[in-house]
């Protein structure tokens, strides 16, 4: 079912989320990468972009990067798929929260004009005062 199919949440209390491939960024990593990529001047940008996104085939950026990257069209396209959106897996409809409760029942200022006007927990009624 694509997101567009999905149930509106006005219609029935629910809305799309996707689920993607995003993995927790381990903070070591993350480090790491960063740090190496200081070391080699930038070199190693690609990597540490995609280990601090959490991306999945982060490894596969690492060996482009490391192999084909002093091409400069490989670490082109290792920086592109450090980039790229994450793959989306499946989209989930989650309950939207529940609306805030009508007032409850009772005289409030007149929407329509001054005095008071009598609110029945549903509607406004023609009780002025």
């Amino acid at each position: 079912m694509s997101w567009q199919q999905y149930p509106q949440p006005a219609q029935y209390g629910v809305t799309p989320v996707a689920i993607t491939d995003q993995e927790q960024p381990s903070t070591a990593l993350v480090v790491v990468a960063w740090v190496l990529t200081a070391f080699t001047s930038l070199y190693l940008l690609p990597w540490a972009i995609a280990a601090t996104r959490g991306k999945r085939d982060q490894v596969g950026i690492l060996l482009i990067n490391l192999l084909l990257g002093w091409t400069v069209i490989g670490w082109i396209v290792a920086l592109v798929l450090s980039l790229l959106n994450h793959r989306p897996i499946a989209v989930v409809p989650v309950p939207v929260a529940a609306l805030p409760a009508a007032p409850l029942p009772g005289w409030y200022p007149n929407p329509n004009g001054p005095g008071q006007r009598y609110w029945n927990g549903h509607a406004w009624t023609d009780q002025l005062a």
